[in-house]
């Protein structure tokens, strides 16, 4: 009988083994499950940034998007192979969670200078003031000229998402500002359908506020945020030429329902400086706007009582009795960031609150810009005349 050769044998039944072994491979192998990463369900404000979370696994295939300029709801469609999931988006337009940039939104930093963090607010219109929640991420390296990105983000309790984008603009070189900042101070707005008692200066037409907003918007403004500021009055950072703060006092109705809009239009940002004893809390609230930061006019400061300039309390009260008025109205605005005198009147110990209470930049109604070197707790103001003509508020801005 021939002997088999053994090499021979391994040969032939080599290939048969692995053949065998790919077959229950094939057949018995344990199939990659898709899954998604994060939730199946997400819901985000108008606006807010999507960002793409995908699956366990490559290779798949995305049908559908998401467009959080557009309120609705988005599916998308993941597939591998035989398997399919899917995940839910709703795009919110209700203003329950309202997120507004201090600042302007483009931000101009010099080529070697810092770069100021302006950060955000935001308020929920269930659980209130999320604004230290808010994750910030994102960095600015001012040593090299070049566009950042610095994104701000917060989710509540509910699980809605709410993000905004800073650009941030590192330059060789602009048009610094020389003479100061104008920050001008407005009071009331109104309609010609809906006239106040009595008009004086401090009432402007809702027609010429416009006017002026689109003349700030058309020739390219620059926002700056009161980090800004104060880093500017300190001589940290430089500011563009065409700089300018937009003041609104007294949480006036008529700014409150005609201002804000025209605000929101040209996307101009601004600050209302309400007195917070004058239902602060709701306001606050009822009227969140992506371009308007609440600050303070005082908790109950604003009435008469004092022997100074216009005759404001303040001047009647001590430090510590002006500190307290002062963190009461912080507790309701939550922002330390900026205060406008009541009445305009300063004294010695009206600063020293100011100090005390951590407030970064504190305005009077006296005439002028803000340049470096300045006190900051005694800050100038530019007024906007009611019946002035464009060209008069043209030459007030000082360009």
């Amino acid at each position: 009988m021939r002997k088999l050769n053994k090499k021979h044998v391994m040969i032939t039944f080599i290939p048969i083994i692995v053949m065998i072994v790919l077959i229950f491979w094939f057949v018995f192998r344990k199939t990659e499950t898709l899954e998604l990463i994060g939730n199946e369900k997400e819901v985000f404000m108008l606006n807010s940034i999507y960002e793409e979370k995908g699956t366990n696994l490559e290779d798949v295939e995305m049908i559908g998007n998401v467009d959080t300029s557009q309120e609705g709801q988005y599916e998308i469609k993941y597939q591998y192979k035989n398997q399919t999931v899917k995940r839910f988006v709703e795009v919110l337009n209700n203003k329950q969670i309202v997120m507004n940039l201090n600042g302007s939104q483009d931000t101009y930093v010099l080529k070697g200078q810092k770069y100021i963090e302006s950060g955000c607010h935001v308020i929920d219109q269930n659980e209130g003031n999320l604004t230290d929640q808010v994750k910030i991420t994102g960095k600015v390296d001012t040593q090299k000229v070049g566009d950042y990105e610095i994104i701000y983000s917060v989710q509540n309790k509910e699980g809605i998402y709410c993000s905004k984008k800073r650009t941030v603009h590192v330059v060789n070189e602009f048009e610094k500002n020389s003479h100061g900042i104008p920050v001008l101070m407005y009071h009331y707005v109104y309609t010609p359908d809906d006239l106040p008692k009595t008009i004086n200066t401090n009432y402007i037409l809702d027609s010429k506020l416009e006017e002026q907003l689109k003349y700030l918007k058309d020739q390219d403004f620059y926002f700056p945020s009161y980090q800004e500021l104060s880093a500017y009055i300190k001589g940290e950072i430089d500011l563009p030429k065409k700089s300018v703060i937009l003041t609104f006092d007294d949480g006036q109705k008529g700014f409150l329902k005609y201002g804000i809009p025209l605000l929101e239009k040209y996307q101009i940002p601004a600050t209302s400086f309400i007195i917070a004893s004058q239902n602060g809390k709701e306001k606050v609230k009822k009227y969140a706007s992506e371009y308007i930061t609440f600050q303070s006019h005082s908790y109950d400061m604003h009435k008469g009582g004092g022997n100074i300039g216009h005759g404001g309390i303040i001047s009647a009260l001590n430090m510590e009795q002006i500190k307290e008025d002062l963190l009461k109205a912080q507790n309701i605005v939550e922002n330390t960031e900026a205060f406008a005198y009541p009445y305009g009147d300063v004294t010695v110990q009206g600063q020293q609150a100011i100090q005390e209470a951590e407030i970064l930049c504190a305005f009077t109604t006296e005439y002028g810009k803000v340049k470096k070197g300045q006190d900051p707790t005694k800050l100038p103001r530019v007024r906007v005349l009611g019946e002035s003509s464009l060209q008069s508020y043209i030459a007030s801005l000082g360009m």
